[in-house]
């Protein structure tokens, strides 16, 4: 065993202004559990501090850092939770000087030295966290604190900070270790959305890493790259029998960029999960333009329940522009979904640059004359590490730059030639009243509710959505 004690946390939103806050929905800290599971491998004690998905305050925090007396500590953060995460790196340092604090995520990639100059960060990790944590581990246990040759990191000396060469991506990602679930205090805990399963038996899955796409609203390839890397189907099976026998599973929600990238692996994973007769509900991600009949029919075969596509607009040209498809590809993808028998989901977004309150009304539209089961609206949020991010720089567009605000949910953070931020807000209420609050699919989601915590989390997310 290494001398050096790993303490990974995902930081609790809102801690930094005094409000901690328990989300409604959690799912798996997979990029911990990935972490965690290969620094296992080389012989490290790791432990996991679920902040985040279970809205622990900062005593429970503090309580945590003392009671692990850690070497080092990685923090990863979205956006809008990374001023939490340098609350919890100065808590660590008043704790234990000595603590070595490391900081990976989307946040930690795009916004690097903004990390480091707040004073309590130590190491931030560019993209893919898992090798290179393992190196500033390895830097530790060796009692130096010359990150130099760890490549893909900034990191502080002598006051200054620092960038080492590029880390290239990992190109065989069935060399990692399956995630560390074990170090999960309970996985029956985790309460996802009801698109995405049910509490109790539930787990969530990566398969694939990158996206060849480019979204402007998406940092996952500044974060993974374009090169799309993925698991072997038999590295993906293993791993479902797995969480089936040791943890019951029964739904899986895989939640790659896309799935369907590449149809012949899809269909290796179906048949194999079909020839295991795993009986496991999942669903997943994917774009219109990669499925037709004979996918669809097999991913149906071995348990596939719903699909998510990301939509995003209703006019034509904007879909055209944002997301290279045509309004007819969409309609026909979601129609032969539930011709299928898979539920369809769709994600859609407003305030996108050249948005108006017309093209606006297009979306809602579209979103309603499509047979989905259901919708999400949320608003455009440049993400450091998006191209929307860098547009919006440049274009002086961008409100504030407290990441607490960056909610996809709330009040626009970035100005808009034609439209006004609460115009923007206000659509996005009425795009879920619209959509939601028709006979039919009332009906639908009614019928859906078999015991008592679904009925709770239907009405969580009427109240998220509907408020």
């Amino acid at each position: 065993m290494k001398k050096t004690k790993v303490l990974l946390i995902s930081p609790t939103r809102g801690l930094a202004n005094g409000n901690p806050k328990t989300p409604k929905f959690q799912s798996h800290p997979l990029g911990l559990l990935y972490i965690a599971a290969l620094l296992e491998e080389r012989g490290y004690k790791v432990e996991i501090l679920e902040g985040y998905s279970f809205g622990y305050d900062l005593d429970r925090i503090r309580e945590g850092i003392r009671r692990s007396r850690p070497r080092g500590i990685g923090l990863t953060a979205m956006t809008i939770l990374s001023p939490s995460a340098y609350l919890v790196a100065e808590e660590a340092k008043r704790i234990d000087p000595s603590i070595i604090t490391v900081m990976g995520g989307p946040h930690a990639t795009a916004m690097s030295q903004e990390a480091l100059k707040r004073g309590s960060i130590d190491v931030a990790i560019l993209g893919e966290g898992e090798e290179a944590m393992l190196e500033v581990c390895e830097t530790i246990d060796d009692g130096r604190r010359d990150f130099n040759s760890i490549k893909g990191i900034w990191y502080k000396e002598g006051g200054e900070t620092r960038e080492t060469e590029k880390r290239p991506p990992l190109l065989d990602v069935d060399k990692l270790p399956h995630p560390a679930y074990h170090l999960l205090s309970d996985m029956d805990k985790y309460n996802p959305p009801p698109h995405w399963g049910k509490r109790g038996k539930f787990a969530a899955m990566i398969t694939s890493r990158g996206c060849p796409y480019g979204c402007i609203f998406c940092s996952v390839t500044r974060a993974w790259g374009r090169r799309y890397r993925y698991r072997s189907p038999q590295n993906v099976l293993d791993e479902l029998i797995f969480l089936k026998e040791r943890y019951g599973v029964k739904y899986i929600s895989f939640r790659d960029s896309t799935l369907t990238l590449l149809k012949e692996r899809v269909i290796d994973i179906c048949e194999d999960m079909i020839d295991a007769r795993l009986d496991i509900k999942w669903n997943c991600n994917s774009r219109a333009n990669e499925v037709d009949r004979s996918l669809l029919k097999i991913m149906r075969e071995a348990g596939c329940e719903s699909i998510q596509y990301g939509i995003e607009c209703g006019n034509a040209d904007m879909l055209k522009k944002f997301k290279r498809l045509d309004r007819d590809i969409v309609a026909d993808a979601v129609s032969m979904t539930k011709r299928s028998g898979i539920r369809a989901h769709g994600y859609f977004m407003l305030g996108l640059p050249g948005e108006t309150m017309k093209t606006i009304r297009e979306t809602i539209d579209f979103a309603k004359s499509l047979p989905l089961y259901s919708a999400g609206f949320t608003t455009a949020t440049p993400f450091p590490g998006s191209e929307l991010w860098d547009y919006s720089l440049e274009n002086n567009l961008i409100v504030t730059k407290d990441f607490s605000r960056y909610d996809l949910k709330n009040i626009p953070v970035t100005l808009y030639p034609n439209l006004k931020p609460d115009e923007i807000l206000g659509s996005q209420k009425r795009a879920f009243r619209e959509f939601y609050l028709r006979p039919k699919i009332l009906a639908y989601h009614l019928s859906s509710i078999k015991n008592f915590n679904d009925l709770r989390n239907y009405i969580n997310e009427a109240l998220i959505n509907l408020k």
